[in-house]
């Protein structure tokens, strides 16, 4: 197991999401507060699909054993308190949390009725529903921890960028500071999943660092994307 999250840490290290167009811009202060909300919105409708692919997922898993991961992941998804008894606050369901996240840089709750879903999520997150439904459950496993993974790293970034640059107030920051904090758990849960065909070697092996190398490239081009759309070229500029 430890080889295997060295691997993918490796992996993403060289993706090099965090130094990628988005990031860049953010980190210069070329994308200005209201680009970046306009990424943020989109991005609402990644967070509130991903428990669907994962969902998905679970359903193709024979055994409550390979089911059980999952199962707490999506709970944690969907507000699960860990209390004894276990129960529900809707307030931490992790679309709900990002929605007062969007409400803390000063959109107001009612704007999300008026934004549509666009095509650059709207291919993310069919591709993850496509990985979890048709491909190997090894790459779909290594697919989204590879994502949960990354996305660990990515939310303490933008969490103190947003502080930094004054647009939201440390004490008033949500949804990112928590995904710093359990993200890398999630993570490593669905690469346990996968330790055992990773130790194999051969094409199950493969299969994880498909997942991998996918989950990566997705999560690398929705962000890059959302930057280009949220900042198109001028019209006068010729065509590439």
């Amino acid at each position: 197991m430890e080889e295997l999250l060295s691997w993918v840490s490796a992996q993403t290290d060289a993706r090099g999401i965090l130094n990628n167009r988005y990031f860049t811009a953010l980190a210069q202060g070329v994308m200005d507060r209201e680009a970046f909300l306009r990424t943020q919105q989109q991005f609402f409708f990644a967070v509130r699909y991903f428990s669907r692919p994962m969902a998905a997922l679970m359903a193709r898993m024979p055994s409550s054993a390979l089911r059980r991961s999952l199962i707490c992941n999506l709970a944690e998804e969907h507000g699960c308190v860990e209390e004894k008894p276990a129960s529900f606050d809707p307030a931490l369901a992790h679309d709900v949390t990002f929605l007062r996240f969007l409400e803390s840089m000063g959109m107001q709750r009612a704007e999300m009725n008026g934004v549509r879903e666009g095509a650059v999520v709207r291919a993310f997150n069919t591709c993850l529903m496509g990985a979890c439904v048709m491909e190997r459950t090894e790459v779909a496993f290594a697919c989204l921890g590879v994502i949960e993974h990354a996305f660990a790293g990515i939310s303490a970034r933008l969490g103190k960028t947003v502080v930094t640059h004054g647009w939201v107030h440390a004490a008033d920051l949500v949804h990112y500071n928590l995904h710093e904090e359990i993200d890398g758990r999630h993570a490593a849960e669905f690469f346990e999943c996968v330790a055992d065909a990773w130790q194999a070697g051969g094409a199950d092996r493969a299969a994880v660092e498909d997942g991998v190398r996918l989950g990566l490239h997705v999560f690398d081009r929705l962000y890059v994307d959302l930057w280009e759309t949220a900042n198109p070229p001028p019209h006068d500029l010729p065509a590439s």
